[in-house]
């Protein structure tokens, strides 16, 4: 190459880097180092992971296999060691930095065989260009849309919320006014960690890295049970599925929660084709009890799955009743109450009810502030959405309702989990057809049914479900490619073309979504991450005030207003779970002085007030007596206002 070709090349590429600077940058940028971050947890979760996997003398596995296991496992001894760092007083940004590294010298000698392993995969993803480009654009797209700040309900209240004040405080503790503190939180202690560096991008980019995952699972062990075309069209089900994109760029759980259980149930079935008759090698069962613990560990309806499987487990124990079968079942047991006992314990420790808030009339005195009327009171609000009309009308119109009114099942911001729903119950049917004529794929659809049996008795929100789209997508696309091959080219034209349609949908849903939030402004660039936020919360101007004004033992309390996430100091949020400290104490105050008094005796500093939200809550704050209303207007008016903004007010006791 001539000196004159060779510098306009370089120059070229200097001008596109500057066109990129001058453009794209600008819209990217917030996620450079979060995509950094990213791509270090994948190879420290990856090595160690591998490394656990690698004891487990699984002969059938193969490299690529063993990467995707590795990776899966590595994001739980992430879980693991947040909450370890937590438990001993540890979340610090040294002491996670040290973890980090350890795990890195755990697992640095397997990142090159796992890099070397993915080469089969590229391969075959290369010879299916089109499906390959189907499943990426939209993964892409819900990346992207990670670089949106946090903002959905659940995330501020609590998945975001809860890991910063544990970090604010240094150690796992019950913080008051947040009785989601009590569940279980493998997902937090990811998002913990990503806090600790620095990103709350990260935490989101940690549930896209799941759906990842999750695909991945379908493709590599959905290909040795069913034909390429199937797997390949089963990934473009999940990664155009509404829901699943939608949660995929937040930091609700349901992703985490679903990659384990599509990881655990497509290695339960992996075992019992390797191991008929029970007991001999245990790799994949240990494999599938390690990761169903890993679920429960994130969220109770988890355990919803660890009962399926050991319900069959306990079935084969009465069918045959060998010691090998007994074994078995002990062994699962085992593994999956060891992964989920962190989490007993630690409720015990912090409010004496190791299944909080479940039993609540068992362990009455559960040191949160509850009792068995405001328990239930929330359960009642998890199952609203439930049986109308009487269970077995609900179960008559089920399949109608899911189809056609999924929103039924799920409003407010649980309706990311409601959109996207028809490509997958649609083809079921079609699913369990070609379940019939192949063993995995029976144990499969009978996992998915014990589930579906469970969410629908319970009568909880559509989200919930979302943990079986893969395993879902693998059967119904099965049916769909062996009904393929019989169809006439009229009938294929029409199937295909209104599967097709009813993908765009979800595309366009996915879009709409995100359009409703606001998202586009971020994600092109056109608005920061503080104007955002100020437009969609109302509380957000104070506490970017207080960011610059709040001191190191500022306490606040907040009226009006549960998603605290953003605040950056101690503080107090409104709850409508439980009685508020602010109702209380100016009901039982006697004067406002003494409400006052009451107040800075607990390290009461400054008030944040946002009346819309508090307007929105309406009586789901409590309900202030005559004595204390007047007490509470005279707080408010003694109060000496330091900073109003839009939507709320700071105001200093």
């Amino acid at each position: 190459m001539r000196f004159a070709a060779a510098a306009f090349v370089l120059l070229t590429a200097g001008l596109g880097a500057l066109a990129a600077g001058d453009s794209l940058w600008v819209a990217l940028r917030p996620g450079c180092v979060p995509f950094v971050l990213l791509v270090l947890t994948i190879l420290l979760a990856t090595g160690s992971g591998r490394v656990v996997v690698g004891r487990l003398a699984l002969g059938d596995m193969s490299e690529s296999q063993k990467t995707l296991a590795g990776a899966t496992l590595g994001l739980g001894l992430l879980a693991l060691g947040g909450f370890f760092l937590g438990a001993l007083g540890l979340f610090k940004p040294w002491a996670a930095s040290a973890f980090l590294a350890a795990l890195w010298v755990i697992g640095y000698a397997e990142l090159k065989p796992a890099l070397e392993s993915l080469a089969p995969d590229r391969s075959l993803l290369r010879e299916r260009p089109l499906a390959a480009g189907a499943v990426a654009v939209p993964l892409l797209a819900a990346l992207w849309m990670c670089l949106v700040p946090p903002h959905q309900y659940d995330s501020l209240v609590y998945h975001l919320a809860l890991p910063q004040a544990y970090l604010r405080a240094g150690r796992l503790f019950a913080p008051p006014g947040i009785v989601y503190a009590h569940f279980p939180q493998n997902g937090e202690m990811l998002f913990s960690l990503a806090l600790l560096l620095g990103s709350d991008v990260l935490a989101q980019m940690y549930m896209w890295l799941s759906t990842v995952l999750s695909i991945w699972w379908i493709f590599a062990l959905g290909r040795r049970e069913a034909p390429m075309n199937a797997v390949a069209l089963a990934a473009i089900f999940i990664a155009t599925h509404s829901a699943v994109l939608l949660m995929s760029s937040t930091t609700y759980v349901e992703p985490l929660v679903m990659l384990w259980i599509t990881a655990a149930a497509l290695g339960f079935e992996r075992w019992r084709r390797l191991a008929p008759e029970g007991g001999g090698p245990r790799g994949w069962l240990i494999l599938s009890a390690l990761f169903t613990g890993l679920a429960l560990g994130t969220k109770y309806y988890g355990g919803i799955g660890a009962a399926a499987f050991g319900l069959r487990l306990l079935y084969a124990c009465a069918v045959d009743r060998r010691k090998e079968r007994a074994v078995d079942l002990a062994l699962f047991t085992a593994i999956v109450t060891a992964l989920f006992a962190p989490w007993l314990i630690k409720n015990w420790v912090c409010v004496r009810n190791p299944v909080f808030p479940f039993l609540y009339k068992s362990f009455a005195n559960t040191g949160t502030g509850w009792n068995a009327d405001l328990a239930a009171g929330y359960f009642h609000v998890l199952v609203e959405y439930g049986h109308v009309g009487g269970f077995f009308k609900s179960l008559i119109s089920l399949p109608l309702l899911l189809l056609r009114n999924p929103l039924r099942f799920g409003g407010g911001m649980d309706v990311l989990g409601d959109l996207g729903w028809d490509i997958s119950l649609w083809l079921l049917p079609l699913g369990a057809w070609a379940a019939s004529k192949n063993k995995s794929l029976r144990g499969l659809l009978l996992f998915c049914s014990l589930w579906g049996a469970a969410w629908f008795s319970s009568g909880v929100v559509l989200r919930f479900l979302t943990v079986l789209v893969p395993l879902m997508a693998l059967l119904g696309a099965c049916g769909l490619v062996a009904l393929w091959s019989g169809l006439d080219r009229w009938a294929r034209v029409v199937i295909g073309g209104s599967l097709g349609l009813m993908t765009l949908a979800h595309l366009f849903l996915f879009v709409f979504v995100h359009a409703t939030f606001g998202s586009g402004s971020t994600a092109f660039g056109l608005e920061t991450r503080e104007a955002v936020l100020t437009r969609r919360l109302d509380y957000y101007s104070c506490a970017d005030w207080l960011r610059g004004n709040a001191v190191e033992n500022d306490k606040i309390l907040v009226v009006g207003e549960q998603r605290g996430y953003y605040l950056p100091a101690d503080h107090l949020p409104s709850t409508v779970h439980m009685p508020n400290l602010f109702v209380r104490r100016a009901n039982a105050s006697a004067s406002t002085g003494e409400l006052l008094a009451s107040l800075r005796a607990d390290g009461f500093t400054r008030v944040l007030i946002v009346p819309r939200e508090a307007a929105r809550l309406g009586s789901g704050l409590g309900e202030l007596t005559p004595a204390g209303a007047v007490n509470w207007k005279g707080l408010e008016d003694s109060l000496r206002t330091e900073f109003a903004g839009r939507g709320c007010v700071v105001g200093r006791l």
